[in-house]
C-alpha cells in the first residue's frame, strides 16, 4: 500500500467512525431511538415493530463501529511511522491535520495561519516525494 492509500484509508475511516458515533448517539444509549424510549419493551411484536427495528439499528451500528475502531488501530501503527519520518514541521501539521484529524484543507489553513493553496501544496508535495 503506497503512502497515498494508506493516509486516505485512515482519512476515511476517521470520517466514518465519526458518522457512525454520531448515528449511534442519535439512537440512544438504550438501544431505542432517542424519541421511543418510553415505549414498553413488553409490546414488542416482531422485527416489524419500529422499537425492535431500532435496536437491530443501534446493534448494527455498534458491531459497524466496533470493526471500523479495529480497522483505524490496524493502520495507526503505519500512519505513525510516517508521521515520525517528516522532517519539515509544517509538513508535518498539514499532514496530521488532515489525514490523522480528517480536517479540510480550509480548517488546517485556519489553523495553522497559511493559506489553503499551501496547505494543498504541502499536503501534495509530501505525498509525490518518495
Amino acid at each position: 500500500m503506497t503512502k497515498k492509500e494508506l493516509l486516505n484509508s485512515y482519512r476515511t475511516s476517521v470520517i466514518e467512525l465519526e458518522e457512525l458515533r454520531r448515528q449511534l448517539k442519535q439512537v440512544g444509549t438504550d438501544g431505542r431511538p432517542t424519541g421511543v424510549r418510553s415505549m414498553q419493551m413488553d409490546s414488542i411484536r416482531g422485527t416489524n415493530d419500529p422499537s425492535a427495528a431500532a435496536m437491530q439499528l443501534a446493534d448494527g451500528l455498534e458491531e459497524m463501529l466496533t470493526r471500523k475502531e479495529e480497522e483505524l488501530a490496524e493502520l495507526s501503527t503505519q500512519v505513525d511511522a510516517l508521521l515520525r519520518s517528516i522532517r519539515d514541521f509544517r509538513t508535518y501539521m498539514v499532514v496530521q491535520h488532515y489525514y490523522v484529524l480528517a480536517r479540510t484543507d480550509e480548517q488546517v489553513a485556519r489553523a495553522m495561519s497559511i493559506s489553503r493553496g499551501r496547505v494543498n501544496q504541502l499536503r501534495l508535495e509530501y505525498l509525490e516525494s518518495a
